[in-house]
């Protein structure tokens, strides 16, 4: 894979996270919360979102042929804009209908154009002595509009029909396609011989942070709203206080990672997220608790994030093909997000409480810790 024209291209890739997030704050954390409003099933509105990353899983052979002809910025425009086609989908479903499928599918595929091609795009282009910071600074990008995006998602779905409502959202996710058009593009080669150590690795981390992140976030964001009384103004409310507690903490770590202090912030992140967990299997069912444990969450994704994300970025690098190694190691993620969704599917359906699939997550966070350590104390000085 050939380097990009430009060196620094952190200003659009900023400024399209920051769009990104407003389109994923205002309409994809509500998917779940809007198809229980619908009339769908808790653990069928789990199971459709599981649905969702297996049509990812499946659909991801396509990227490459696709960014061999074209480039990964044509895969990651393409992305947005079937993307943007899933939510005005969405819009039309009023129960478990054609719409719903619909809608599972073509958001699956856009997600797999888009998070795949980009994460292998960040790889490219990632200047390795500040890859934490460049990191860090999408994730500020992306913490700043959650302060505000699903305030106004809240206010969306309220007073908006879906229909107008998701057309809304679909705009703006088109809108984050523009910044990138004055971004270099990445050429993809045709043929390329890959580390399978390397991905040996990297598929089961990205595995664990799935488990983590379906069990903290998809699982979770569905039991909050059912906490909250399946109000959207005040789920929308409790997401922005969330981001305004996230906002600044992923500078902070990014220059750490950088300075070669990784493993340093491994157990800080992962143990702060372990926490959160433990507070969230206790606090569901309690409004203001609940409320207290999102925010904490909220503080603690982004220094994960950006625990997680730089060696990730830096493994694609020093392979031979960034793109290659997403879709070969994604998959995992894929595969730990519809293991979470489907464990709280049954266990709902069974009469259980959301406690034990949100404990999940613990296994996850255990996992990635260990992982991360081993790789940190590999490169960082002790």
């Amino acid at each position: 894979m050939t380097e990009p024209a430009k060196p620094s291209p952190l200003g659009p890739i900023t400024l399209h996270s920051a769009l990104q997030s407003f389109a994923e704050n205002t309409g994809g954390l509500f998917m779940t919360a809007f198809l229980v409003a619908q009339g769908v099933s808790q653990p069928l509105a789990l199971a459709s979102f599981a649905g969702l990353v297996m049509t990812r899983y499946a659909m991801r052979a396509l990227i490459l042929p696709l960014a061999i002809a074209r480039g990964l910025k044509t895969v990651i425009l393409i992305g947005i804009a079937v993307r943007a086609a899933g939510y005005v989908l969405l819009g039309f479903v009023t129960r478990a209908d054609g719409w719903m499928l619909a809608y599972v599918l073509a958001m699956g595929l856009g997600s797999v154009l888009y998070w795949t091609a980009w994460h292998g795009y960040n790889a490219a282009i990632a200047q390795g002595a500040s890859r934490g910071r460049q990191v860090s600074l999408q994730q500020a990008a992306t913490a700043g509009v959650a302060i505000v995006a699903p305030v106004i998602g809240g206010l969306i779905h309220d007073h908006m029909g879906p229909v107008a409502g998701f057309a809304l959202i679909a705009a703006i996710q088109l809108a984050a396609a523009w910044p990138l058009l004055a971004a270099p593009d990445v050429r993809v080669a045709a043929d390329v011989q890959m580390d399978p150590a390397m991905i040996r690795f990297a598929r089961p981390l990205y595995c664990a942070e799935g488990l983590h992140s379906g069990a903290v976030n998809v699982v979770w964001n569905l039991a909050l709203f059912v906490s909250l009384g399946e109000r959207f103004g005040a789920f929308g409310g409790t997401l922005a206080l969330s981001g305004a507690c996230a906002a600044g903490a992923s500078l902070l770590v990014g220059r750490r990672i950088d300075a070669g202090q990784g493993r340093i912030m491994v157990p800080l992140a992962y143990g702060c997220a372990g926490l959160a967990v433990l507070v969230k299997v206790v606090s569901w069912h309690h409004p203001y608790a609940a409320i207290g444990a999102t925010a904490l969450g909220a503080l603690v994704t982004p220094i994960t994030q950006v625990a997680l994300l730089a060696p990730l970025y830096t493994m694609a690098r020093q392979s031979a093909c960034p793109l290659r190694f997403a879709m070969a190691t994604e998959a995992g993620w894929d595969l730990g997000c519809a293991l979470a969704c489907m464990l709280a599917a049954g266990a709902l359906a069974l009469g259980v409480s959301y406690s034990w699939p949100i404990l999940s997550g613990l296994v996850g966070v255990a996992t990635v810790t260990l992982m991360l350590a081993h790789w940190y104390a590999k490169r960082d000085p002790a």
